[in-house]
């Protein structure tokens, strides 16, 4: 059906902006909601699955409200219904479900996203963040805080894989800082990876309290060291073999990535790595497709999608000798943009 869709849309024999506007903004709705409220558990639950009936009850809702929200998720594929009873399809049993895949963090952290876009002219007019996103800091997470480390957390196992294959550091390599990612999977990784190598992660204090959570249910078998600090003012310290940012980047201007980027390359051994894990623009005209609109979002929080050109540029100014630009797979569009010190 999407394909039949896409195709009258190159036609223009369909009013594309109301698919593009109307009915996306039901379809994430439903998704979110769903999510939110647990409707894909409660059906994973029940391999026969539930009717409108039992499934209104399970989760307060008026049946004629969970019919609806069911049948607008069979109509987007989510959902199957055969003889009055719903059941969750494919999607939702690999990307809400699976503990190895689950976007479960991501889906809510949308919500948040949602709303905080309804600022998004005030943004353009004013050409400032809609919010301050380090000025969330706090002991102890907000709900919104503790969605966004999770959900990193969650989108980290997408990007995991195709780095791990991507990286270049030495065998030999003792010390990596990982900043900005408190809920630790990076580091975790990269320990397992490495044997030699010790982690630190440096995060704002709200994440750190998280990633205790995490570590309170799961143990800490790679016995990460968790820093509270601030990346944009807090002094690194020197001698590390690889300094880690993912998903940081595109969060800061210009200004203060380059202040970012020094200091790093002054933390770093000789010869050490600063790896930048980020939705980079100009490496592929598929990924920039993606990444116009996804910039948009980065500049509602004060920051954008960079260019692999200004990277170098700016990766240079820092005083980095050498800069390589490593497109991860298709599963995510992120790139590796390692520099060498």
């Amino acid at each position: 059906m999407d394909f039949v869709i896409d195709i009258l849309k190159k036609l223009n024999v369909v009013p594309v902006p109301l698919l593009d506007a109307q009915a996306q903004v039901v379809k994430a709705r439903a998704l979110m909601e769903a999510n939110r409220a647990g409707v894909f558990v409660t059906l994973g639950k029940h391999e026969a699955g539930l009717t409108v009936s039992e499934l209104a009850k399970a989760h307060d809702f008026s049946e004629e409200g969970a019919k609806v929200l069911l049948d607008a998720l069979v109509g987007v594929g989510y959902l199957k219904k055969k003889d009055g009873r719903y059941r969750n399809g494919r999607w939702v049993k690999k990307w809400f479900l699976d503990p190895k895949h689950s976007l479960h963090y991501m889906l809510r952290l949308q919500m948040y996203t949602y709303h905080r876009l309804e600022g998004l002219g005030e943004n353009l007019k004013s050409g400032r963040p809609a919010m301050d996103f380090h000025a969330m800091d706090a002991s102890h997470p907000t709900p919104q805080q503790e969605t966004y480390t999770r959900a990193m957390r969650e989108a980290a196992r997408l990007i995991i894989p195709d780095l791990m294959k991507r990286v270049d550091i030495p065998k030999s390599a003792t010390r990596l800082l990982d900043i900005g990612g408190a809920h630790g999977e990076y580091s975790r990784t990269f320990v397992r990876k490495f044997p030699n190598l010790k982690a630190t992660v440096l995060d704002l204090a709200g994440p750190v309290a998280t990633a205790k959570e995490i570590m309170d249910v799961e143990g800490n078998p790679e016995g990460l060291d968790l820093q509270i600090g601030n990346c944009l003012s807090d002094d690194f310290g020197t001698g590390w073999d690889a300094i880690l940012l993912v998903n940081m980047v595109h969060l800061f201007d210009v200004a203060q990535n380059l202040d970012l980027f020094k200091r790093c390359k002054s933390a770093l051994k000789p010869g050490g790595s600063l790896l930048c894990v980020d939705q980079f623009v100009g490496i592929s005209g598929q990924r920039d497709k993606i990444f116009a609109l996804v910039s948009l979002n980065f500049f509602n929080v004060g920051g954008k999608s960079y260019e692999a050109v200004q990277m170098r540029e700016l990766l240079a100014a820092a005083g980095f000798g050498r800069v390589e630009v490593k497109p991860l797979g298709l599963r995510t569009p992120a790139s590796l943009i390692q520099a060498y010190a």
